[in-house]
């Protein structure tokens, strides 16, 4: 069973019709009453959080033509809220923390099989094999779902140095498909998991 992943290069808050494409293609296979699983846990602060999951539902929102609710992920009841979700879909914020809240959770992966997952910026490196995180920290370990050296944020060089991300990132296995998403700009990926 094929999982769907859409991964984005990040700034979904920036008005653009590729952000606007991103969420039609998130919700383009909803029936109405289907859930659709808000993953916030990249932002740390509580109400970042809450912010970033008020703007992003309406974002969502308004692309879905099917009647949907529109859930925020807690750590509490998390697994329940992915096998009961239809989409799921991870925000950005800080990578490092983001895996490290995942991999509390051994049966994610399994729970995700046959759904569609979307990811920006760090929801996109969480299922890389490797991503360019900054220029401190360089290139880290995602879950290594997908068979990918990633960097999100490509056009932008307040997130690290372009040239210097790409060099560091070729340092590691060359048969892993090096993927560099811009801003705004966003890619599929179908895997048997």
């Amino acid at each position: 069973m094929k999982t769907t992943f859409l991964l984005h290069g990040g700034k979904l808050k920036l008005k653009d019709e590729r952000n606007d494409s991103y969420f039609r293609e998130l919700a383009k296979n909803l029936s109405d009453g289907d859930q659709v699983l808000f993953v916030g846990f990249a932002r740390r602060g509580q109400d970042d959080r809450i912010e970033v999951y008020e703007r992003e539902k309406q974002l969502f929102l308004k692309q879905a033509e099917a009647n949907v609710e529109f859930v925020n992920a807690t750590y509490d009841n998390f697994m329940e809220q992915v096998r009961a979700a239809k989409v799921i879909h991870i925000t950005g914020g800080q990578s490092p923390e983001l895996l490290k809240d995942i991999q509390k959770y051994p049966d994610f992966i399994d729970a995700i099989k046959g759904k569609v997952v979307g990811g920006s910026s760090a929801g996109a490196c969480l299922f890389s094999t490797y991503y360019f995180y900054d220029d401190d920290s360089g290139v880290l370990e995602g879950l290594g779902t997908l068979p990918i050296r990633l960097r999100v944020h490509s056009d932008n060089p307040a997130y690290g140095k372009i040239e210097e991300s790409i060099s560091l990132l070729n340092k590691y296995p060359n048969e892993l498909e090096l993927v560099l998403i811009e801003e705004c700009a966003w890619i599929t990926k179908q895997v048997d998991l």
